[in-house]
């Protein structure tokens, strides 16, 4: 066993030692803090099947075993796993280049239409960290780690314990949110904003610590979430969630692999990106359908609310660029809002006939973002 840093690298050697023409295959430990059986751990299970296929690479999946989803990132810098699942709005000022886009996403349900935003926000994610922002880059090697491509979640939703069908019906409510422009919608329309981990939502619903919660619906299934959601309220407050390094490595372990197993990772993470975000969109369908059948309320926004929603995310583009570079300290705020504005419309476009297709979006991810990227380079410095 290799150490960097002080550190156990826990990549391990798989092979029946000692006997001859045995390929050797390199074992990565990934950690996921979401159950079996969800979109996210079911697109891993798919992309680890894939690797195992087509290198000597290979992944011990622990979902939410090892790390739950706030533990991941430090675990990851720390050699806890090797790689993982890491959300970055957890960590608002040490992911906070990679937060500015991932807390745009409202923008994606605003103005022109588009089929999926987890589509989009996964092209616009993966593009925007990995071949534009060199300091998103540095703050993941600031974190011993290196990122390796985004997912997006459907259009976030209301879970709530009692019913939301009005802009009065928010006045007052408790609603979970996990990304602070979702959080100000809320206020902005008289509820209160709540901040907790997606691990303690279960429990915070059924406590009634908190009335409502902004995610997407495939989370019913991820964060068993359906027996502790009554009412559901459609295209509120739209979006997507995109703070997510969907294959993020330890820096050292991505070191000590070779140019080769580091180009098999980069080349078959646009998969993984791309598989995880198609699961979540069928998820998010089927999940719905299975609330409704057991006896959940689905509930169309209204209008009005609708409307409220457009007018908020059109004045919230000055709260976000003057909380990143007021608060976090960002450069060149308005450069990057605008070309993640770009990139939001270049990627309704791309996604447009592809969005439910996990072959198609890798080819898709591969051809704009993936095969830019050099694995003798990458995450080398």
């Amino acid at each position: 066993m290799k150490t960097y840093k002080g550190l156990a690298l826990s990549v391990s050697l798989v092979c029946a030692m000692g006997l001859p023409g045995t390929l050797q295959a390199e074992t990565l430990r990934y950690a996921i803090g979401f159950p079996p059986g969800g979109a996210a751990t079911e697109g891993v299970g798919e992309f680890n099947e894939r690797l195992k296929a087509e290198t000597d690479l290979e992944l011990k999946v622990y979902e939410l075993s090892l790390l739950d989803l706030k533990e991941t990132p430090p675990g990851v810098r720390d050699g806890m796993a090797d790689a993982g699942y890491i959300i970055t709005p957890y960590y608002p000022a040490e992911f906070s280049e990679t937060n500015l886009p991932s807390n745009m996403s409202m923008l994606v349900t605003t103005g022109s239409s588009t089929k999926s935003s987890g589509a989009v926000m996964a092209g616009v994610m993966s593009e925007y960290v990995m071949l534009h922002c060199d300091d998103c880059r540095q703050q993941y090697t600031a974190q011993n780690q290196v990122y390796l491509g985004g997912i997006g979640t459907p259009e976030y939703v209301q879970l709530c314990t009692a019913p939301v069908r009005s802009i009065e019906d928010i006045k007052g409510k408790k609603m979970r949110s996990s990304m602070d422009s979702m959080g100000r919608w809320a206020e902005k329309l008289g509820g209160t904003k709540v901040s907790l981990p997606a691990n303690d939502i279960y429990e915070a619903m059924s406590q009634g610590v908190v009335d409502c919660t902004m995610i997407s619906a495939a989370e019913l299934g991820n964060l068993q979430l359906f027996d502790v959601t009554r009412y559901i309220t459609l295209g509120l407050p739209g979006g997507s969630f995109a703070g997510v390094g969907a294959m993020n490595v330890n820096l050292d372990t991505w070191r000590a692999l070779s140019a080769e197993h580091r180009a098999d990772l980069l080349r078959l993470s646009a998969f993984n990106s791309a598989v995880i975000t198609v699961k979540y969109h069928e998820a998010s369908a089927k999940d719905i359908e299975t609330a409704r059948a057991n006896g959940t309320e689905i509930i169309e926004a209204p209008a009005d609310l609708i409307q409220a929603t457009e007018e908020f995310v059109r004045e919230d583009a000055a709260v976000i660029k003057a909380s990143f570079q007021d608060d976090y300290g960002l450069e060149d705020v308005d450069v990057k809002y605008d070309l993640i504005v770009e990139l939001i419309e270049k990627w309704k476009g791309l996604t447009a006939e592809v969005y439910d297709d996990k072959e198609a979006m890798t080819d898709l991810l591969w051809t704009e973002v993936f095969s830019k990227v050099d694995a003798e380079t990458y995450g080398m410095k």
